[in-house]
């Protein structure tokens, strides 16, 4: 729904700084740009908002260490952590504080700092089919971008909504069930289309057996490397779509041109 990137990124260059101030000292803006940068690079194998403070310090000590990181970051983080000898739970509660103190007193800048992606406030607006937020993000969180973003006041228990989906290819299968077995989706035989930039994601949700029926699809506009586009476009049961095609699945329910018997399905 939109672009995440430089909120976690810059406020997690901004706690890390406050986290450990040695480290970091006082950044020339040539030094904070590049960080900026190499943080874009690594966001897609980002899981967990709190690895984005570790990352942030790894980009400013370790020049280079982009690579590594975006080839192999599961083994990475633990290792990086036992290193500097932290608990990544402490980090956790520092990040989500700061964050929280953003939030709330900072509003219009947290907000300004996510961009919606191009057409999609429209299109979600009027879109007649229900739709569903799964995220690893924090419900007030997401709430506070459906306000901002889409003008829409969901209350919190909204059944619209699932919120702090991590670890996230478990989690997810676990709400596209429990969405399967809603009494509007049972009983009208309903498609369930599935949309996540994540690849190893999307994997785990096509290769469940219990979800043979939701459609699963790859987002090709949000954060996931090439290599990854590559191999989902080879993945049994997933598709790799565009930002336009994720539109037509809003407006219609169908890919124009592919499902509509006007194209071949490739």
């Amino acid at each position: 729904m939109v672009d995440s990137e430089p909120e976690i990124s810059s406020s997690a260059v901004a706690a890390a700084a406050e986290y450990w101030p040695e480290q970091f000292g006082n950044l020339d803006q040539a030094t904070h740009d590049q960080m900026r940068r190499d943080m874009r690079q690594v966001r897609p194998v980002l899981v967990n908002g709190v690895e984005a403070l570790v990352m942030a310090r790894m980009v400013l000590e370790e020049p280079g260490c982009v690579d590594s990181i975006i080839q192999d970051w599961q083994s990475v983080l633990p290792a990086t952590l036992n290193k500097w000898k932290i608990e990544q739970k402490d980090l956790q509660i520092f990040f989500e504080d700061f964050r929280n103190n953003l939030l709330q007193n900072k509003e219009d800048e947290w907000v300004k700092r996510h961009v919606m992606y191009p057409g999609l406030e429209e299109t979600l607006k009027a879109c007649k089919y229900p739709w569903y937020i799964v995220t690893s993000r924090a419900k007030h969180r997401t709430l506070k971008l459906v306000d901002a973003m889409l003008d829409m006041q969901w209350p919190e228990d909204t059944p619209r909504l699932y919120c702090k989906l991590l670890p996230p290819n478990q989690r997810k299968i676990e709400t596209l069930q429990e969405i399967l077995a809603k009494p509007m989706v049972k009983e009208q035989n309903a498609t369930i289309h599935f949309v996540d930039d994540r690849y190893e994601t999307v994997k785990a949700v096509a290769g469940e057996p219990s979800l043979s029926k939701v459609q699963v699809y790859m987002a090709d506009w949000g954060y996931s490397t090439q290599a990854e586009k590559d191999a989902a476009s080879e993945s049994k049961g997933v598709r790799v779509i565009s930002l336009t095609q994720f539109q037509e699945l809003l407006n219609w329910g169908i890919l124009m041109g592919v499902d509509d018997g006007c194209g071949d399905d490739n």
